[in-house]
């Protein structure tokens, strides 16, 4: 490798390994402490940064979820085709920080990109701002900020979205379906993404008849709210439905148990969101009809490819979209199958 890129990897490693005092003096409002032992331990043990040319983080507030890990795991092997190394900022960390200090963190290590799942709220627009004014361009996936400075986002529009939802409901509608449930994850979908997604749905769904009843869920990731509501059903103070749609994967698996245990399952049906085992698994026995996910690996990949391509050329598209994929009862074991087969590659 030349000089240059030894040179901006030794330059890496420097920067996550810099002294609490120093540390201290760059990080306005945080104690030197604090941020060194943040950077310490998301640090990786054994990395070679002498072989690496670029150093990206990527930024995400639910890097517990199995569709985090693919998304993760196709970012890697994408940056491993540029010379990048992609760093999960705290990674391994015990405790939770906010992703205002990851972003700070990203800054202060003076990485060549940022990749973000960006949470809602004024502050993180703030925060992929001021990683722009440092002249590091930022992606954002899933979730678009598009009044930041963000260079592009990566991922499916709410208004597509919500048309793909919209298909799989007249799919299994019948002539007895009257009511559809939308459960929004409050912490990913804001007002706007709510309205564009409603649109999409309602302008797909034209029967008459079919009502929908959007709800939001809110607090450790969709499990009391969810619950709240499965109790007021079975319990008969709201309306039943005959549909649920569930827009994150801790709330289709929350929603599916819960309404085991209430014994709703067999008059409730669920369209969920993304893939795990136990998604794969309610499918396959009956308690969930479908998901629809994007594929996480392509959104991982593509969002590196997006990255890089600013770097070179200083441009990149404004939206990149990745495809949506339906997974149901028939092609759960198809879809088993392949990932068992990537997973061996």
């Amino acid at each position: 490798m030349g000089t240059e890129n030894t040179g901006r990897a030794r330059g890496i490693s420097k920067r996550l390994w810099i002294p609490a005092g120093i540390l201290g003096a760059v990080m306005a409002g945080a104690t030197a402490a604090s941020y060194f032992l943040l950077l310490k331990v998301s640090a990786p043990k054994e990395t070679d940064y002498g072989s690496y040319r670029f150093h990206i983080a990527i930024i995400s507030d639910d890097t517990d979820t199995s569709f985090w890990d693919d998304v993760y795991d196709g970012a890697v092997r994408e940056g491993a085709r540029y010379g990048a190394y992609v760093e999960q900022v705290g990674d391994g960390l015990a405790d939770d920080f906010s992703m205002e200090d990851a972003i700070n963190i990203a800054i202060y290590e003076d990485v060549d990109g940022i990749l973000i799942k960006p949470s809602d709220g004024e502050g993180i627009r703030r925060m992929i701002d001021k990683a722009c004014s440092h002249q590091i361009p930022v992606i954002t996936m899933q979730k678009d900020v598009p009044d930041s400075k963000r260079q592009g986002f990566v991922g499916i529009n709410d208004y597509f979205l919500g048309q793909e939802y919209g298909r799989q409901v007249l799919k299994i509608a019948d002539e007895n379906t009257r009511l559809v449930t939308v459960l929004f994850p409050g912490s990913s979908f804001n007002q706007t993404s709510r309205d564009w997604f409603r649109q999409g749905l309602g302008n797909t769904v034209r029967l008459d008849g079919i009502e929908f009843d959007f709800q939001i869920i809110w607090d450790d990731k969709g499990l009391n709210n969810a619950e709240d509501m499965i109790h007021d059903i079975a319990e008969g103070n709201i309306s039943q439905p005959d549909m649920i749609i569930c827009l994150d994967q801790v709330i289709t698996q929350s929603t599916c148990q819960l309404l085991r245990d209430r014994g709703l399952s067999e008059r409730i049906r669920v369209i969920g969101s993304y893939i795990s085992d136990d998604i794969l698994n309610g499918i396959e026995q009956g308690y969930i009809d479908s998901t629809i996910t994007v594929d996480p690996e392509a959104m991982g990949r593509m969002s590196v490819e997006a990255l890089m391509t600013y770097k070179r050329y200083h441009m990149v598209s404004y939206y990149t979209e990745v495809d949506t994929m339906l997974v149901d009862r028939i092609s759960a074991a198809r879809y088993r199958e392949e990932s068992r087969n990537e997973q061996e590659e």
